[in-house]
């Protein structure tokens, strides 16, 4: 197997992984129509928007997660805001459960910290 090829194997593998996150975090299944992705963006939107959870300082973040699954399932556009967000996030997990020398890593931690 050639370098590239690991690389692409790699992408694919880190894009399938990020679906399935996206659709853990609208709470859909992954061959949702655009309509039922619509309903459950606006559901999730209401339910961690800043504006409604004033005392909550997670709920900015979780609705840039919200944002992110959104749009990579309805526009397939990957969120480089979540990515450049994601980097300048601090605090690190205390166990070894996800390696953070990565921004996948990293936006794992954080979608299992706020959506369990």
């Amino acid at each position: 197997m050639e370098r590239d090829d690991y690389e692409f194997g790699e992408r694919i593998t880190r894009d399938l992984e990020a679906r399935r996150a996206a659709c853990e975090i609208l709470d859909v299944k992954e061959d949702a129509s655009e309509e039922a992705l619509k309903k459950a963006y606006r559901r999730a939107s209401m339910k961690y928007h800043p504006d409604l959870n004033p005392n909550d300082n997670n709920t900015a973040k979780r609705f840039l997660l919200v944002k992110c699954a959104y749009e990579l399932l309805a526009k397939d556009k990957p969120c480089e805001m979540l990515l450049e967000k994601i980097k300048s996030w601090t605090g690190v997990p205390e166990n070894d459960k996800y390696k953070l020398d990565n921004l996948w890593g990293h936006f794992l931690w954080w979608r299992e910290k706020f959506f369990g």
